[in-house]
């Protein structure tokens, strides 16, 4: 029981109480006054008798005549005319059941029947006496009716009083309950300042106590995201360009390749300044270092409005950036006009073409591929190119797969997906969830991975169909699943508020027999920060998880939002966890997990390809772990 509870109780136990006591003062009062008003009534008839009967001369049938007017008037229950020697002369009796209250009204309290007599004289000679018995009736109605009116002012009376009190209880709680909202959101991870501090010295002490602690864990969190933002820095980014380091290109080239999105495959572009020694000695090193800047600026402004590509200076004369889902002819124009401006700025500096130069060359990478063997075959491509000229080279390993648009949509509008999973484990090899993967087959039992029909499925914009075709058999199958399941959502997907509320129902169909995890990549996240702080809170609210996927620290954003989204777990990428879990000295980071810890959110390292990845990362910490080391992928 909540404390307005509890006050609200204990005030109208005693108002209740105050209100109960005073009624039963007034009624036992007017019980009183009513016993002492029938025996003054009485006593007045009798006396007022007694002086009538005696002006009749002791005649027997007038004051049998008299009598009989007194007692008609239906008041007395009883009127006994008794002669000097007690004997009676005459007599009236009314034995009728005239009572007119309810019966357990005159049950609640006794009420004294008195008998009144009074001497009747002829002159100086005694006649005899007459008693008189009042009948009751009259005083019970009386006193019913009182009581009636007592009730009447006492409910009135009693909802007035509860109701100033629960105006009063609300204006005296009413800060509390702010405290009561802010305690909720710092323990679901929401950090709120109360500005309203109550006039009250308990409660303006309690609030200004609370928006200590909060402050201090906000800026414990603020403080750690600043810090892992600096150190991401720090690893991964060109001091001179701003752009990624060497560092940065091979752990996104290697995300991208194994990756079982439409990232899996793409285009390299590579851009080498050739001759930078002869740059250095003939206009210096701080107007080289301006033209390196000048040139990355012309590559970022050509490539800014390309969706989810990579540029990193791989070291001082080499630049390359990644295209995703891309071809050799989607990024023509743009290696064109790179090379142009390059050369522009090598002419504004008077720089000889001989001797200083632009090659650019394009390179094809596919999951076949691994990143050692991409990195070489760009070095030896710059070999092959001439100056100021682009040259296209196809990866070694790349490999065709065919697989029809019509194919696809049949296989969509039939419903006939199948999903792979991959298990994440514990630190004690317990099963946590397992992560499904799209899958199709054609009619000839072909075996087709999500890499290579998602470009299909972006162009022909079937991204929601499929998700709700994962969905539905993810649903399908958990029944006999012993574990949770995690499914993707694509950017369609979570940007289509009708797909949400289609999600919505579908669980609530489903019903909570088992918990399912709704994940979304940090990339695709970055682009709906609102629909997936509406899908989180939706999830939660329904007894389901929503966490990131691919987790890596954006320099253009805040971490802010991980407070608002609050996920159940982010998964990064074991070589990136690993970099960020250590500084420069082998000493461990331990800034990430704080984050993480301040919003109860797990960490699951990806990506686990042997045991010594495994073995440091748990050393640092973590306890949860995916990867082909701990079990493949395999069909269901």
């Amino acid at each position: 029981m909540n404390l307005y509870k509890q006050i609200s109780l204990i005030m109208s136990l005693f108002l209740l109480f105050v209100l109960v006591s005073v009624m039963s003062y007034n009624f036992q009062s007017a019980k009183k006054y009513a016993q002492e008003e029938l025996a003054n009534s009485t006593q007045n008839t009798a006396t007022y008798l007694s002086i009538s009967l005696g002006k009749t001369g002791a005649e027997t049938s007038e004051m049998s005549t008299m009598i009989n007017a007194v007692f008609d008037s239906g008041n007395f229950q009883e009127i006994r005319l008794l002669d000097t020697h007690k004997k009676v002369i005459f007599q009236r009796n009314n034995s009728e059941d005239h009572i007119k209250v309810p019966q357990w009204f005159t049950s609640m309290y006794e009420l004294k029947t008195p008998h009144s007599t009074a001497t009747i004289s002829s002159g100086w000679k005694l006649v005899g006496t007459v008693t008189v018995v009042p009948m009751l009736d009259n005083t019970h109605l009386k006193l019913y009716n009182n009581f009636l009116s007592l009730l009447e002012s006492f409910f009135f009376f009693s909802l007035i009083a509860f109701t100033l009190l629960f105006f009063l209880l609300r204006l005296l709680l009413a800060s509390l309950r702010k405290m009561t909202e802010q305690a909720e959101a710092v323990s679901n991870n929401n950090f709120i300042i109360n500005q309203d501090i109550p006039s009250t010295t308990e409660f303006k002490e309690v609030t200004l106590a609370m928006n200590k602690m909060v402050t201090k864990v906000k800026n414990i969190f603020e403080k750690e995201a600043n810090s892992a933002k600096e150190y991401h820095k720090l690893l991964y980014t060109d001091a001179l360009t701003g752009l990624g380091n060497r560092n940065y290109f091979e752990l996104k080239l290697n995300e991208f390749i194994i990756s079982e999105e439409i990232e899996s495959k793409g285009v390299i572009l590579n851009i080498f300044l050739e001759g930078i020694s002869y740059a250095n000695k003939s206009i210096g090193h701080e107007k080289v270092d301006a033209l390196l800047y000048e040139l990355c600026s012309v590559i970022k402004q050509q490539v800014q409005k390309e969706e989810n590509t990579v540029i990193a200076r791989l070291d001082g004369t080499k630049t390359s950036i990644i295209f995703t889902n891309r071809q050799k002819e989607d990024i023509e124009e743009i290696s064109k006009e790179i090379l142009t401006q390059a050369i522009v700025l090598l002419e504004k500096l008077n720089l000889n073409a001989d001797k200083c130069c632009i090659k650019i060359t394009q390179l094809r990478y596919g999951s076949n591929d691994n990143v050692s063997s991409l990195l070489n075959q760009i070095e030896k491509s710059f070999s092959l190119t001439k100056k100021n000229t682009i040259f296209f080279i196809n990866s070694n390993t790349e490999t065709s797969i065919n697989i029809g648009t019509e194919l696809i949509k049949s296989r969509l509008n039939a419903h006939a997906v199948s999903l792979a999973m991959q298990d994440v484990y514990d630190i004690h090899q317990n099963i946590l969830h397992a992560e499904a993967y799209v899958r199709l087959y054609d009619e000839n039992k072909n075996l087709f991975e999500a890499r290579d029909f998602l470009p299909i499925i972006q162009a022909h914009n079937l991204g929601v169909q499929l998700d709700k075709n994962v969905i539905n058999h993810a649903l399908k199958i958990s029944a006999s699943s012993s574990s949770e399941i995690a499914i993707n959502l694509s950017l369609d997907f979570l940007q289509d508020a009708s797909a949400i509320q289609w999600l919505k129902e579908r669980l609530r169909t489903q019903g909570r027999t088992k918990v399912f995890n709704f994940e979304v990549s940090n990339h695709v996240l970055l682009h709906s920060i609102a629909q997936a702080n509406y899908l989180s809170t939706m999830l939660r609210e329904m007894g389901h998880n929503f966490a990131i996927d691919r987790f890596s620290i954006d320099e253009n954003s805040n971490l802010n939002y991980l407070q608002m989204i609050q996920p159940a777990y982010l998964k990064i990428d074991s070589c990136y966890l690993r970099d960020m879990l250590k500084d420069e000295n082998g000493v461990t980071n331990p800034a990430l997990q704080i984050i993480t810890e301040s919003i109860d959110a797990k960490i699951i390292a990806t990506n686990i390809e042997n045991s010594e990845m495994k073995g440091f990362l748990q050393k640092a910490g973590i306890k949860y772990f995916q990867g082909s080391y701990l079990g493949e992928v395999r069909l269901v």
